[in-house]
């Protein structure tokens, strides 16, 4: 099958080269590329005996002359792992073709070994991609077995400890200089090259593309790593965003989940990641490296894992602060004061402004909210608030 794809491509361009016509056949005769393309299909009753004989044969004037659809010229078995799987022919004279025989046919060989190659990657990476939606968004619990005996058959286990590490990237943004349709599949096929590079570093590491823009890899964590697995991360993400930087002028963000057992360990880490990676967009933090145990994304995460009724008494009760003209002005000030420990001389340099301004500000919103900013329970409720109101 994969000789029957790259045939005609194969004597297309090597014709050309040499100057003399070329066949070749599967393993049962059938010319499936011909440099005279009106012989496709046809049989090539030499091929039988050039396989019967596994070798090179000859071919004069005197010999085709009985035999419908057979030219002058030397036909030889393509052998692929000691097994043939068709016959290339070089019409000529036999003396003046010979010398192309063994070149023309190690190229065939090499071309079906290449293809064959990039065939194989394609399935494994395709059984790869299959093995990861189960694992992700697979639901019932006894899809599980399943599961663990579909890694197993590609090389997995499902005993080891793993993270979840998300790969986001913009591929569509316009800070990606001559970017287009035809572009994007070759910067997409480097930048998988430059992850796999950074991030896959052992067998046990599972990598897959989730959508065009977002990559994800189950990694493996050895014991020892446990305690260093996150600054290894981040220092990968750093060179991966030097490579962009450098190559691309883009850049990629960087989530992980944290480090679990199992197959549905890795169902959480991921679910865990998703959550990070969004919590970690919304934070505006000026790296692009967002881990689940980060007690800052942490305070983010809280504020959108409030229930409806939480969520609706909030919102009742500060009803007066948001609808206020100078919401977002109270707002940011608040914010600040809550970044400044509480502190109000540390709040108003930071805000440049006076301090009697600042005392004002906070009185205003005292006075919409009946809270009490000196209390750090008060300006908890109104912190967690402000948040889970500014963000969709």
């Amino acid at each position: 099958m994969i000789l029957e794809h790259i045939a005609q491509t194969i004597v297309d361009n090597t014709s050309d080269i040499i100057g003399y016509p070329i066949i070749i056949t599967d393993e049962k005769g059938s010319i499936i590329g011909s440099t005279d393309r009106s012989r496709l299909g046809s049989l090539h009753i030499a091929t039988i005996d050039v396989l019967r004989r596994n070798q090179p044969v000859s071919y004069g004037e005197e010999d085709v002359k009985g035999l419908d659809n057979v030219l002058p010229g030397i036909a030889t078995p393509i052998v692929v792992n000691d097994k043939v799987i068709g016959v290339l022919g070089i019409a000529g004279i036999p003396d003046t073709v010979r010398k192309y025989v063994q070149l023309v046919k190690s190229h065939v060989e090499l071309m079906f070994h290449e293809s064959f190659k990039k065939e194989t990657t394609v399935l494994e990476s395709k059984a790869l991609d299959t093995l990861v939606q189960y694992l992700l968004y697979a639901n019932r619990h006894d899809e599980a077995d399943p599961m663990l005996e579909y890694g197993k058959m590609l090389g997995y286990r499902f005993d080891l400890d793993r993270i979840c590490v998300i790969i986001e990237m913009d591929l569509l943004s316009l800070h990606v200089p001559g970017l287009d349709k035809h572009s994007l599949p070759y910067f997409q096929r480097e930048l998988i090259e430059q992850v796999k590079h950074l991030f896959v570093d052992h067998r046990q590491d599972i990598f897959s593309l989730l959508n065009l823009e977002r990559f994800i890899v189950l990694k493996a964590v050895l014991p020892h790593e446990r305690e260093t697995i996150v600054q290894k991360l981040e220092n990968r993400m750093h060179r991966l965003n030097h490579f962009t930087q450098e190559k691309h002028q883009a850049g990629a963000s960087v989530a992980i989940g944290n480090v679990k057992n199992g197959v549905n360990g890795i169902k959480e880490s991921y679910e865990n990641a998703v959550r990070t990676l969004q919590a970690g967009k919304r934070s505006q933090l000026p790296a692009k490296f967002y881990n689940y145990n980060d007690w800052d994304l942490t305070l983010e995460l809280l504020t959108k894992e409030l229930t409806p009724y939480i969520i609706d008494k909030l919102a009742g009760q500060l009803g007066g602060l948001r609808n206020h003209g100078s919401y977002e002005t109270l707002a940011s000030t608040f914010l600040s004061y809550c970044k400044c420990n509480m502190n109000v001389s540390e709040t108003a340099r930071t805000l440049f402004i006076h301090r009697n301004t600042l005392l004002y500000r906070l009185d205003k919103i005292s006075e919409l909210t009946g809270l009490d900013l000196s209390t750090f329970e008060h300006c908890l409720l109104l912190y967690v608030a402000i948040h889970n109101g500014r963000h969709p």
